[in-house]
């Protein structure tokens, strides 16, 4: 489980002569660390460590350059150079590493590389502890949410309070799926990590299930949104954003739906559970306060009218449901002319404010 590079700095700069040359850390992400001593063995990474470098078989600003530019190109985090005396990068380098977006820090020839080594494991491994905790509490959350003790601590202990809002993502993309795993899946991870402030993920029978605490709906939905346009072999379905820890489980329940609906009933690769209509009924009949919830979404506006302005509308057009949609029938079942009817219907469309003379909407 990553670190960003900006807290590792931040952990060895009162301690140790290291300095940042570049504008920033760029929101790296760093998973372990390796001592690189040349160009051939850069291949061997396999991203996202913090690179240590002695400089010993440093040649030529050339030479650094190409160093820096293979780095960059295995996905590593970033580099650590020691120097003698007052050497340091120069600015062509420094300018170079800021164009393309990759940490360099210079440390003095006295550093002691194995220390800073050992605190940077200390602090990795003890967040992969609480990522593995947290993981262990989301998965309680979901399937035992009765049980408050088995997640609530762990939780709120880091962040994730009892009354926030919280939203189950499920996403899959089986296409990238091969012998070492889905490279895809893991790079949606990384990225959803810098643009949800705080969030939990784990991997399921190669589906990516997150849990975003804080975030805005409406965010999340661009956000995804945007993924699943840019890549048709993603799918993703969005839960309901629950109030509170306790119901995390029906945010997944929910997310679930939704993305089983994005490989068979509905022809879109991203779909979020509020938005799903009748599908609702169709998929969620065990989940008893759809029904209300779904009459409300529906018809809720009509309803409200005609019990504020004495109107019949609803009996209207349960009328019409009932006479199969003809409008010659239902003016003849309510006694009216159909022009009347016609006014009507229209009526009740404005009111709703979707077309009840549609065949999907019916």
């Amino acid at each position: 489980m990553a670190v960003e590079l900006k807290d590792l700095y931040a952990a060895i700069s009162p301690q140790y002569p290291v300095r940042l040359h570049t504008d920033s850390c760029f929101g790296k992400m760093i998973a372990w660390m390796h001592v690189v001593e040349d160009i051939e063995f850069i291949a061997s990474l396999h991203g996202e460590e913090l690179v240590f470098y002695s400089g010993l078989s440093c040649t030529s600003e050339e030479w650094l350059k190409r160093y820096i530019t293979e780095l960059d190109r295995h996905h590593a985090g970033g580099l650590i150079m020691s120097f003698r005396g007052e050497e340091t990068f120069s600015q062509e380098i420094i300018d170079y590493c800021n164009e393309i977006r990759f940490p360099v820090f210079s440390a003095a020839w006295t550093t002691p590389y194995i220390d800073i080594m050992r605190l940077f494991a200390e602090i990795l491994l003890k967040n992969e502890q609480r990522e593995t905790n947290l993981i262990a509490s989301f998965k309680n959350a979901i399937y035992y949410p009765e049980n408050e003790g088995s997640y609530l601590s762990h939780f709120e202990r880091n962040g994730f309070l009892r009354d926030m809002e919280y939203i189950v993502i499920i996403i899959s993309c089986h296409t990238y799926d091969d012998e070492a795993g889905n490279a895809r899946l893991d790079k949606i991870e990384k990225s959803m990590r810098f643009i949800l402030e705080k969030m939990i993920a784990y991997e399921e029978h190669g589906r990516l299930i997150i849990l975003a605490a804080g975030s805005v709906l409406s965010r999340i939905q661009e956000e995804f949104g945007r993924l699943c346009r840019n890549d048709s072999n993603v799918y993703a379905g969005i839960g309901t954003v629950a109030e509170g820890v306790r119901d995390i489980y029906r945010s997944h329940e929910n997310a679930y739906t939704a993305y089983q609906l994005t490989k068979t009933a509905i022809p879109k690769n991203l779909l979020c559970y509020d938005e799903l209509g009748i599908y609702k009924i169709l998929a969620d009949t065990k989940e008893a306060s759809i029904y209300p919830e779904f009459v409300q979404e529906t018809l809720g506006e009509l309803m409200k009218y005609d019990e504020e302005n004495h109107t019949d509308y609803m009996e209207i057009l349960e009328a019409y449901f009932e006479n199969d949609c003809c409008a010659v029938h239902t003016a003849q079942a309510l006694y009216c002319h159909k022009n009347t009817l016609s006014y009507k219907l229209d009526k009740i469309r404005r009111i709703l404010g979707y077309d009840i003379l549609k065949n999907e909407n019916r």
